[in-house]
């Protein structure tokens, strides 16, 4: 993996003090490649370290030459109010969210220094997360499914064929909007009734493909491989024949959630959890919906259940 530590981190690192004990910059690079190692998504890593260079900055503004061996309780408290820390990347405060990732991001690299004798005591050990509100998801209803799938049907140019591809790609499979855009050719097997993506951690996973999405990909592939690629393998392309974006897969589902006046903001993930609620809501089984969306924690996939009783609920109340 590349050196992913912010240049703010270097420059306010360099020279490394005289210290036994290593410096934040040789540190961090360290716990960047155990992250790497145990799977962590380039984003999550590259958000602990920008996180932690924030730490770092607050650190050695107040302690210059301080080396991570050397931080206290005290002044693990004091960063986390301090500006570098509280104010985010756009100059407003940060949210609730990202404060809370942060925390973790620092109760994380001093719980792995400490047990890599990089630090002798836990600075951040006393750091307590609470959980925050979970948020729920918002998603598409059944008579919104099938008014924003009716209206992709109708329509018969390259253009729109290939979005209707995609989007009941997102609806049939619980795909994620990066494993739909790495998607290849290749990837997909009609035979043996999948697809194989590329998930989080560069795990490697299967989707199960159902009859009418099989019937609607074998027909799009045949288009696909007469219009030809060049070098380009991707299953999905751009206007101009390349790979297609996660920019323009977002803005292509926005088009046509406007074209049918759905007033939600719905992004690609929103089409994850269309897929996840209405297989919820099927089966009542969070094990099938958890295996489906390839969640390594039950407790991720138990948000659904909440969604599912909520439509229960309002479908009660128009008895």
């Amino acid at each position: 993996m590349t050196n992913t530590t912010p240049s703010s981190l270097r420059l306010l690192s360099s020279p490394e003090p005289s210290s036994a004990r290593p410096g934040f910059t040789e540190a961090l690079e360290a716990f960047s490649r155990r992250l790497e190692a145990e799977g962590r998504s380039e984003n999550t890593i590259s958000a602990y370290l920008r996180d932690l260079s924030y730490l770092s900055e607050a650190l050695l503004r107040r302690h210059p030459g301080i080396v991570p061996d050397e931080v206290t309780n005290a002044m693990v408290d004091e960063a986390l109010t301090s500006p570098e820390v509280t104010t985010s990347a756009g100059g407003g405060v940060r949210s609730p969210a990202s404060m809370h990732r942060f925390k973790a991001a620092v109760r994380s690299f001093f719980t792995w220094a400490e047990q890599n004798g990089i630090v002798r005591e836990n600075p951040a050990g006393s750091l307590t997360l609470r959980r925050l509100p979970r948020t729920p998801p918002k998603f598409l209803t059944e008579a919104e499914k099938r008014r924003l799938l009716k209206e992709l049907r109708g329509r018969a140019s390259s253009l729109a064929i290939r979005d209707r591809v995609i989007i009941e790609v997102f609806l049939g499979t619980g795909i994620r909007l990066q494993e739909l855009v790495d998607l290849d050719i290749e990837d997909v097997d009609l035979d043996a009734k999948h697809l194989r993506v590329l998930a989080k951690g560069s795990v490697p996973q299967v989707k199960f493909l159902k009859s009418t999405l099989r019937s609607l990909l074998r027909s799009y592939l045949v288009e696909r491989r007469r219009r030809g690629d060049g070098e380009c393998r991707a299953m999905f392309l751009s206007n101009r024949g390349t790979r297609i974006s996660p920019g323009q897969v977002a803005n292509r589902v926005k088009y046509w959630l406007n074209k049918v006046g759905i007033d939600k903001e719905i992004s690609p993930h929103g089409l994850r959890h269309t897929f996840a609620t209405h297989l919820y809501a099927a089966t009542s089984d969070l094990l099938v919906v958890k295996r489906a969306l390839g969640h390594r924690d039950l407790s991720t996939t138990q948000v659904y259940t909440h969604l599912v009783d909520g439509a229960l609920e309002d479908a009660l109340e128009r008895l």
